[in-house]
């Protein structure tokens, strides 16, 4: 038998008979709320029935207390309503006043199935319909309440969508629940998974985390928010490995977890629910990714008992849980618990014995032995912040119920007004998106809650592990993480440092080995060598009669060139861990080096064609000349000159500077994993500009000069000098022309490069001094001997083999005007040379 409590809640005998107190006195088709008389105390009011479905035991044997204390806020909730309580809505009394509505509240268990809610709620609605004149017990619902799982709630809309009953929850947050072609009459209090899922990226990009992974469970609610997940990380260019598996499946999940050890990632984000847990932290632990250092584990809010400050585990039996669980985060509406509600829940459900008995008779028959049994006194509650959106939702439905201007309001009058409800609830601003019912972010905010073991302190109980957590952070929309003061994250290590994103990847700095550097110091060290040597050699016997018609002063000139050029092998072969800024001089000085060491020894040789053509010039004229040493010296100052002023130029406006190059190669996270240096401009348009403008200064210096070879090629000499000259241009050319595209095409290989420059300029510095020096060497070290005169040409030769009588005299002309000029210089042949 029913009747109304004087605090104007619901009480039922255990007969189930009707009530002799409750008569239905109004009532209107389309609409579920019925007029009432009141015989008892005498007075007529309007009557909302909410149904709750709940599931607040285990198998109808074992209250899960929990449960048990988010389904009591929502009675709260309803007593509220009916008192017109405005202990935790500021302005419940008020928007309540002249509202003439009471609320009658009935809970059914769902032991979150789908099919046995369904059930329900089938029997429910069907049951006889209420009459004018009817004695009640409970009406047909006006409103449901529930479930708390998200596929509980999809399943209840579905039906409640055919059965045109408002529906409203506190917990559920699938994103398919906005979809209102399944779920036409719902709405909830709560935030969608997308919120959590967005508040999920931002923490991580605040930590730099690029890559995670995701393991969930194959339900409505695991499948729905692992989609939202992966929506929001790839919106902020995270990229989430997912694996799911079955609830009742542990081989699916151990499966599962193989799968995201194999992806090498260090975070993880758990969607699980609570009988699913032992096997991911044992089965985690095992492989290495959860409790270990550098691994870190955020859960979703189904593992909010965590953090709960009576949660502990076996110190024998389940160590290696408490190792797991150690560190872990948990991410959570930012919501803190009403003191009101929550002293209510902790402390009046163990006193108030009427608001005790009120409480158990609202449950179906099959759970009064149980609740009846149940020591509340001795039971502490766990309120949480579903709490406080379960009594946001009741007290949604109270309001939109009083809001109404029509007496028998239908049910989409009801859901509409639901879902324009505005108030100061439990759980802060409370407002719904009028379209998909879902709560509005405004107000809200997520939190990442810290759980760690507790310290030796604080294990007050004997054999077991106690736990503590903090709330460090807390994400605000639309991207801010908040630091809330209650100390950094403590990850499985019981330090604050935060993991690596990622495993270190060994990146491949393309370095120029040790072995191939020594080849290049080898290389420059036998020409620095052989230039000294040639050096000493010029200067030692530079009065002999080779050394002196080959003109000491331009030998020297040669092999000192060289000398320089060589040098630049050491610029070219630092590399890291030499600093940034030393490898920044060595780029523009390697230039410098073999640009103006090749001007030197290259003007030398230019010079001394260019003296001997002159020479040659003058006395086929019969002309008597003197050549200077300004008159030789020009190309060398001419070509020092413009390769200097590009160079200088080069390094005032946009110098090479030491750069890495990433390569295309790309590890599974896609970073990168080879990388090469280089040195290079700033703008590559400035680079190939000073580039090109060296490269023609000298290649049309060489040009020149193997046209000087070209009109003194049939020119005898002495010691065939020019024919050595001659040699030497056309290695250097060769050197040149072959040696040049090889660089190009090895700019992306350190080694290849340091390589081909090394051997290059070996090569260059031999094609230079080589044909100059060993015959000069050779004679010198030899028998000497000296050249017969020959003609020019052939021309000179008569017929019969004789000498032409003219040509003769011509030849000797030229020779004494050669010495007479020779001698003149100081730079010449003391002997002849033609």
């Amino acid at each position: 038998m029913a009747s109304f409590s004087a605090k104007g809640s619901v009480s039922r005998s255990n007969n189930g008979g009707s009530s002799s107190f409750l008569k239905v006195v109004g009532q209107q088709e389309g609409s579920e709320v019925l007029k009432v008389y009141d015989r008892f105390r005498n007075e007529t009011y309007r009557n909302v029935h909410l149904v709750n479905f709940q599931t607040i035991t285990k198998q109808e044997r074992n209250l899960l207390i929990p449960q048990l204390t988010y389904e009591a806020a929502a009675y709260v909730a309803t007593r509220h309503l009916n008192e017109r309580n405005s202990s935790i809505v500021p302005d419940l009394t008020e928007r309540m006043q002249g509202c003439d509505i009471k609320f009658t509240y009935e809970m059914t268990e769902t032991q979150y199935n789908r099919m046995v809610a369904l059930g329900s709620l089938q029997k429910i609605v069907t049951r006889p319909d209420l009459r004018v004149g009817d004695w009640h017990r409970y009406p047909r619902p006006a409103a449901i309440i529930g479930g708390a799982y998200s596929s509980v709630s999809l399943a209840l809309a579905n039906l409640a969508g055919v059965y045109q009953i408002p529906q409203i929850s506190g917990s559920a947050s699938s994103a398919v629940l906005d979809d209102k072609n399944a779920a036409p009459y719902f709405s909830r209090s709560f935030p969608t998974n997308e919120a959590d899922a967005e508040a999920l990226m931002i923490y991580f990009k605040s930590i730099g985390v690029t890559h995670f992974g995701c393991i969930h469970v194959r339900d409505l609610y695991g499948t729905s928010f692992n989609r939202a997940v992966s929506i929001s990380a790839a919106k902020h260019g995270i990229k989430v490995y997912s694996t799911a598996f079955e609830a009742s499946d542990d081989q699916s999940l151990k499966d599962g977890l193989k799968h995201l050890q194999s992806r090498q990632v260090r975070y993880f984000f758990g969607i699980i629910y609570h009988d699913s847990r032992e096997t991911v932290f044992r089965e985690g632990y095992n492989l290495g990714i959860m409790g270990h250092p550098g691994f870190a584990w955020i859960l979703s809010d189904s593992s909010s008992n965590l953090a709960s400050k009576d949660y502990s585990l076996d110190y024998k039996t389940e160590s290696d849980l408490a190792k797991a669980v150690n560190g872990v985060g948990i991410l959570l509406p930012g919501i803190q618990i009403h003191p009101v509600l929550h002293d209510i829940l902790e402390k009046d459900f163990k006193t108030n014995q009427e608001l005790q008995q009120d409480f158990v008779v609202a449950h179906p028959p099959n759970l009064l032995p149980i609740l009846q049994n149940h020591s509340f006194a001795n039971t502490t509650m766990l309120p949480s912040f579903f709490t406080g959106m379960v009594y946001d939702a009741v007290i949604t439905l109270g309001l939109a119920a009083c809001g109404q201007t029509e007496h028998y309001f239908s049910p989409d009058q009801f859901l509409k007004g639901i879902r324009n409800q505005s108030f100061e609830g439990a759980t802060g601003h409370v407002t719904y998106n009028n379209v998909t019912g879902t709560r509005d972010l405004l107000g809200l905010r997520f939190a990442i809650t810290n759980v760690i073991i507790a310290e030796d302190s604080q294990q007050l109980t004997p054999g077991r592990i106690q736990f503590k957590s903090t709330t460090p952070v807390a994400i605000e929309f639309p991207s801010r993480v908040v630091d809330l003061g209650q100390g950094p994250f403590v990850y499985s290590d019981n330090t604050t440092s935060v993991p690596e994103a990622l495993p270190h990847v060994d990146m491949d700095m393309n370095l120029i080995p040790l072995g191939v550097q020594g080849f290049g110091w080898g290389l420059m060290g036998f020409i620095m060598a052989l230039s000294i040597g040639c050096i000493a050699f010029a200067l030692q016997y530079r009065r002999k009669r080779a050394v002196s018609s080959a003109q000491p002063a331009f030998l020297v000139m040669i092999a000192s060139g060289c000398l320089v050029m060589a040098t630049a092998i050491i610029p070219m072969s630092l590399q890291e861990p030499i600093p940034n800024s030393g490898l920044d001089i060595a780029c523009m000085s390697q230039l410098y080096l073999v640009c103006l060491g090749f001007c030197v020894s290259f003007s030398a040789l230019f010079c001394k064609l260019y003296r001997i053509n002159k020479l040659q010039l003058r006395a086929s004229q019969f002309r008597r000349v003197q050549v200077h040493v300004k008159d030789v010296v020009y190309p060398l100052v001419i070509m020092v000159g413009l390769n200097l002023v590009v160079l200088i130029t080069w390094s005032a406006v946009d110098p090479l500077v030491w750069e890495r190059k990433i390569e295309p190669s790309r590890d599974r996270f896609d970073r990168p994993t080879s990388s090469y240096a280089i040195c290079t401009s700033n703008s590559q348009t400035l680079e190939r500009l000073f580039g090109g403008l060296l490269f023609a200064i000298n290649f049309v210096a060489l040009a020149l000069a193997n046209w000087e070879c070209y009109k003194g090629r049939k020119l005898p000499t002495e010691f065939n000098e020019t024919s050595r000259i001659a040699i030497s241009m056309f290695s250097l050319s060769e050197t040149l022309i072959i040696g040049s595209p090889i660089l190009l095409a090895t700019q992306g290989d350190p080694t290849i490069t340091f390589l081909a420059k090394a051997v290059l300029i070996f090569c260059t510095c031999l094609a230079i001094m080589g044909p100059i020096f060993l015959p000069i060497w050779n004679l010198q070290t030899g028998r000497e001997s000296v050249t017969r005169w020959v003609t020019p040409s052939n021309a000179n030769l008569s017929r019969n083999g004789t000498t032409n009588v003219a040509a003769s005299v011509t030849a000797e002309r030229s020779r004494a005007l050669w010495i007479n000029n020779s001698d003149s210089t100081g730079l010449g042949y003391r002997t002849s040379c033609f």
